[in-house]
């Protein structure tokens, strides 16, 4: 919300620069899984119109790829200040409260994505011992829950950091 076209959201301190590295490891990982389930879904597409014989499964395997790459790419995302931010209750307001403002959301936002990682570590335990599968293909569905849970655990220190680095622009 504070920031402007010219402020940059990189990091530049030793903690930031290192949550940016995960970060952006975590984001090619998701752009490479998001490349391989189009690929996938072409050859998919093209079995099925010319060959009557699309690849098995399909669908399970785009809705676990979608699921991880998306929470893949939420802690670069949010640590470059790409998510979509709604200013207009505080565009009128001086640029220490929307600076402050800011990073009080990113304290919510870490307790948030903290909890969801802890919750999804224990779903993904559950799954792997109650042996869920999907449907057409039964494969376990408990691998997708680490990369869930790591995500989130990374967005929580992105948005700690962020919090920090905006509550220390405030004071400034």
């Amino acid at each position: 919300m504070a920031e402007t076209q010219s402020d940059s959201a990189r990091p530049t301190g030793p903690v930031g620069r290192a949550l940016l590295y995960c970060s952006f490891l975590l984001a090619v990982a998701g752009g490479l899984l998001m490349a391989s389930l189009a690929i996938m879904t072409v050859v998919s597409v093209i079995g099925r119109k010319f060959f009557a014989a699309p690849v098995p499964g399909d669908f399970e395997l785009m809705q676990v790829g979608n699921a991880v790459a998306v929470f893949l790419f939420l802690p670069y995302c949010h640590l470059m200040r790409g998510n979509v931010i709604v200013d207009i209750f505080l565009s009128w307001a001086p640029r220490r409260v929307q600076i402050f403002c800011d990073a009080m959301a990113g304290l919510i936002l870490s307790s948030i994505a903290g909890m969801l990682a802890w919750r999804a570590a224990l779903g993904g335990i559950d799954m792997f011992h109650y042996n869920e599968v999907t449907y057409i293909l039964g494969i376990p569905i408990w691998p997708a829950f680490p990369f869930a849970a790591l995500s989130l655990a990374l967005l929580s220190l992105n948005a700690i950091h962020t919090a920090l680095r905006d509550l220390r622009d405030c004071v400034r």
